[in-house]
């Protein structure tokens, strides 16, 4: 073995080199050339005079790149290893299938001690022909928990989960969710991102980035991908609030008898008559101006993309929400329809929706008070019917009397034909019925799951239970497995339905006291609106409370009211 210092205008390209696939990254091998030089000497032999490599084909082609640029001279030395044209095809396939890539692991931490060592980000891309922001990538998985870094170089978890876990800087939160996780990137990052807003929702999309920012939200951005989260996410559904409020007092100041404001669509949506527009007016010069351009890009995205992707689109799905706010602000409702109709402002699931109900006679609903705006949003009515449903579904388990009535109550009346099964608490299938609650809103809860509740009695049975096997069991282990059963069909819904009412006559029946069994955290608290943590104050500590905190920025009231 002969290593000699060799112009590299006198080298060339072997055709023995094995390797025929042209290698990527040539770019950023040369910016580590010309940063810290040749580190590994190149392989080849002579032939007719010229120096042919067999091996180092990246070196070579990044030291022509440097010399096309200009950066060094065609007389620059090169370390060459010669040998033999014997041994050339050899030596270029023992090289390229005994090189193993760094785990990416070891690369992470290698850039870590790098910056750690003092220098710059700007100038470690540099060197290694990177952009700052893939170094500052680099550097976010490198502050994950030591545990998840272990996970990763032992090849647990993926490079998907671990960049999932960077959601979050806070290491004691990444262990918690890997605990649970472990490899599963989406589950990851719907568990780190669940009392946050995406900035694809639809509610964000109303609000805007400039009036969230300007109220004083924040964001955390994944690096990782292309998205962003409100780390507000109660700041983001009462700036929506706000606006569905200035649209209805705009309709009102337009004549209508009422507008009501309301997050979501009303119950009553599908069971109220829905009052026709007079007509429709002609668009302006802009608006018509501005159909056309819509319509012309909904036809080039079209084109662009397969059919089956055009629902899931969201640069279609954007346009064409705009194409139908400019017609629907082309209806025409007279004076007259105006002053005796009521509109409900709400969002839908492409943005804000007017919709005109006709009202009711003078007997009808629509005749009474207004009613006050909810203190809870949806989505928390939703997950303090959930609560409740664990509470129900504790209770039934664990009395087997209450569970026959709730069975026989659901089936007589489906035989009998007065109730539908979609009417009841309780839903009689063969079936179990999915439930879930998300572990950040149930607190200090001394509830138990029902699977745990009822796990000896499970394991008498099998999966797949003979009526024989049935047969042999004694009646208070066959009540006690009626109860799970049972139980296991209890339905969590939203407040205000036939359904609801009967969950609450099972609630009263076994006697739950809903304090005992669930007392809400601060992350159920971080979901309220300002006015209902000041309702809430005024409750607890009285006016003289209301009046102290009402300056107080949400985030620091929900820590207050709690």
């Amino acid at each position: 073995m002969t290593i000699q210092n060799i112009a590299l205008n006198k080298l060339a390209l072997s055709d023995l080199n094995v390797r025929k696939v042209k290698p990527k990254e040539i770019e950023a091998l040369a910016a580590d050339i010309q940063a810290r030089g040749v580190l590994q000497n190149l392989i080849g032999y002579d032939e007719d005079g010229k120096i042919k490599i067999c091996a180092g084909g990246r070196r070579y082609r990044a030291l022509k790149l440097l010399q096309k640029g200009k950066t060094i001279p065609g007389t620059f030395e090169v370390p060459v290893d010669l040998r033999s044209k014997d041994e050339a095809l050899e030596i270029s396939l023992a090289e390229n299938a005994q090189r193993e890539a760094m785990h990416p692991a070891d690369a992470i931490m290698a850039y870590r001690a790098i910056i750690d060592s003092g220098k710059e980000v700007d100038d470690v891309a540099a060197s290694f022909g990177v952009s700052p922001a893939y170094v500052r990538r680099v550097l976010k998985l490198a502050a994950l928990h030591p545990t998840i870094l272990k996970a990763f170089q032992k090849d647990e978890i993926g490079m998907s989960a671990a960049q999932a876990f960077a959601l979050t800087d806070d290491q004691d939160r990444q262990l918690e969710v890997f605990k649970r996780t472990g490899d599963n990137p989406h589950q990851i990052r719907a568990m780190l991102t669940q009392e946050k807003v995406a900035d694809t929702d639809k509610h964000f999309r109303i609000v805007g980035e400039e009036a969230y920012t300007a109220a004083g939200g924040t964001f955390t951005a994944d690096l990782f991908g292309e998205r962003r989260y409100c780390d507000d996410a109660g700041l983001v559904m009462d700036l929506v609030q706000d606006r569905l409020d200035a649209v209805a007092k705009a309709a009102r100041e337009d004549g209508w008898r009422d507008a009501e404001a309301q997050i979501s669509r009303p119950d009553s949506y599908w069971m109220r008559g829905h009052l026709e527009p007079a007509g429709k007016r002609e668009p302006t010069e802009e608006e018509a101006a501005e159909l056309a351009r819509i319509e012309a890009a909904i036809a080039t995205r079209e084109s662009e993309i397969e059919e089956d992707e055009r629902y899931y689109d969201e640069e279609l799905r954007d346009l064409g929400r705009k194409h139908s706010a400019i017609l629907s602000a082309l209806q025409i409702f007279t004076d007259e329809q105006k002053a005796d109709h009521n509109l409900v402002v709400f969002i839908g699931s492409e943005g804000i929706e007017q919709v005109a109900f006709t009202r009711a006679s003078k007997n009808g609903a629509g005749d009474g008070p207004k009613p006050p705006r909810p203190d809870y949003s949806q989505k928390v009515m939703d997950q303090l019917g959930s609560v409740r449903t664990m509470a129900v579904r504790e209770a039934i388990v664990t009395d087997p009397e209450l569970a026959l009535d709730v069975l026989l109550t659901g089936l007589l009346g489906q035989v009998r034909g007065e109730v539908y099964s979609w009417q009841q608490a309780v839903e009689i299938k063969a079936e179990k019925n999915p439930f879930h609650i998300d572990d950040a809103i149930m607190g200090h809860s001394s509830m138990r799951d029902i699977e745990e509740i009822a796990a000896a009695d499970l394991h008498r049975v099998s999966e797949a239970p003979a009526l024989e096997d049935m047969r042999q069991l004694d009646t208070e282990t066959k009540l006690r497995l009626l109860a799970y059963c049972v139980a296991s069909q209890i339905t969590s819904l939203s407040f205000h339905s036939d359904r609801d009412r009967q969950l609450a006559q099972i609630a009263g029946a076994a006697q739950i006291d809903m304090a005992d069994k669930w007392e809400p955290n601060q992350a159920f608290y971080d979901q309220l609106s300002k006015a209902t943590l000041l309702k809430l104050l005024a409750e607890g500590c009285g006016n003289n409370a209301v009046e102290n905190c009402h300056t107080m920025k949400r985030a620091d009231l929900a820590v207050a009211a709690r």
